[in-house]
């Protein structure tokens, strides 16, 4: 096999995950200060949607070029200098005195982060069988979620120490260490440096986009992102705006949605790979886990409309934790019928479609609350996206099963893992 050892699998877990949890704090900690750079800056809820949405910007036209990157030069060297530029960026946020200078920052956390997925997938597809990884790709998922859960209460307590700038320049800074610790300890594996050694490799991006089931992953991720951002970029400003809450108390009651989905995403991801153990197709163990995760998530619609702000609280953490399983179980689909030769490719564009979705969700909820002064209506929105990335997945996505590739490009392709070892 052509894959890294069991034990060096652990260890490539755990870099993902702590690169994923690096990521969420740079990625969010944004909406955590929003609040109060909305104060400071002169920025009404509609600028702020604005703002937020602008990471997205460059992350959506990123996803694809990083993704053949990584294909293309390795996993190593992509995601190590794009960590570096977005913790950068994200230093530079502190920095920031007019509207324009934070979007500018934005968009280059963006460009780094852009990386993220597109490499993680690739690594999982080229060293981890297909029974093992709904559970790596539910551990490094998971350091989103913890990153998310963490942002809240870390940044509340550097703003309320420090400030809002001195929040930005310790978390963007702080992040550099990852840095240095995977340059130093993340080794490619044979067949990676094989696949990245062929300057003549190409990638088949019109076979991959035509693909049926490819077609309904991209639907799916889109639909289902839009909810996840809404919540990434709006949840700490809902609990202050519409639920009254201060920056300390908001802090520890937006972890708690986050710490649900870090505590799902390995816990349904290893259930996904249990069912696949056990006889069950990697069809049904992929997609029945994902219809009931999205569907279940449908339930933040009545955290708009409930009259107790911690009922509205417990809404929002059931939903948080179906929708980070579902997306646990939907990337290990997307490794599941990634061909070898395009898995980060693959990977690129699907998360490409959640971009486009988080270009959206902040902006669209920023103007609703803009005119309303309300996240019903908004939430709302957000509940139906994540039906319609359900009925995406049970009708449009097909037999969960490797692309076939044409023979012009089945020459690339090597053995990959297919059992536990």
């Amino acid at each position: 096999m052509n894959g890294a050892t069991p034990r060096y699998r652990q260890w490539m877990i755990f870099l993902l995950f702590s690169g994923t949890f690096i990521n969420a704090l740079d990625r969010a900690s944004l909406s955590t200060a929003a609040p109060n750079m909305m104060k400071d800056l002169g920025l009404d809820a509609g600028m702020m949607g604005i703002v937020l949405s602008a990471f997205f910007w460059s992350y959506v036209v990123m996803n694809i070029p990083t993704g053949g990157l990584a294909d293309r030069y390795g996993a190593k060297r992509t995601l190590g200098w794009a960590a570096c530029l977005w913790s950068i960026c994200s230093a530079f946020t502190g920095a920031a005195n007019h509207f324009s200078h934070i979007v500018l920052a934005r968009i280059g956390v963006g460009i780094g982060e852009a990386a993220n997925f597109p490499v993680n997938a690739k690594i999982v597809n080229n060293n981890f069988p297909t029974e093992e990884r709904g559970t790596a790709i539910g551990w490094y998922t998971s350091g989103l979620r913890l990153g998310f859960a963490a942002t809240p209460i870390l940044m509340a307590f550097l703003i309320s120490t420090w400030g809002w700038r001195a929040a930005f320049y310790v978390t963007g800074i702080g992040s550099l260490a990852w840095v240095g610790l995977w340059f130093f300890t993340y080794k490619e594996i044979r067949a990676e440096k094989t696949a990245a050694a062929k300057d003549t490799v190409k990638i088949p991006w019109m076979e991959l986009i035509k693909n049926r089931t490819v077609l309904g992953l991209l639907l799916c991720k889109f639909f289902q992102d839009y909810l996840f951002y809404l919540f990434v970029t709006w949840l700490p400003a809902y609990l202050i705006m519409g639920r009254g809450f201060t920056v300390m108390k908001m802090g520890w009651y937006a972890s708690l949605p986050w710490i649900a989905g870090f505590i799902a995403q390995p816990l349904v991801g290893w259930f996904s790979d249990y069912l696949i153990r056990r006889g069950v197709s990697v069809t049904i163990s992929r997609k029945s886990i994902i219809i009931v995760m999205q569907l279940m998530a449908v339930s933040v619609v009545a955290a708009g409309y409930a009259d107790d702000a911690m009922t509205a609280v417990w809404l929002l953490t059931l939903s948080v934790a179906c929708e980070s399983a579902s997306t646990a179980v939907l990337w290990a689909t997307c490794a599941d019928v990634a061909p070898r030769v395009a898995a980060g490719s693959l990977a690129g564009i699907m998360n490409t479609a959640g971009a486009l979705a988080g270009i959206l969700a902040p902006t669209v909820t920023g103007f609703f609350v803009a005119m309303t002064g309300s996240f019903q209506q908004a939430l709302l929105i957000g509940s139906c996206m994540v039906a319609l990335a359900a009925l995406s997945m049970w009708f449009v996505v097909g037999e969960v099963k490797p692309i076939q590739l044409s023979a012009a490009y089945r020459i690339y392709e090597g053995e990959g893992p297919t059992r536990s070892s």
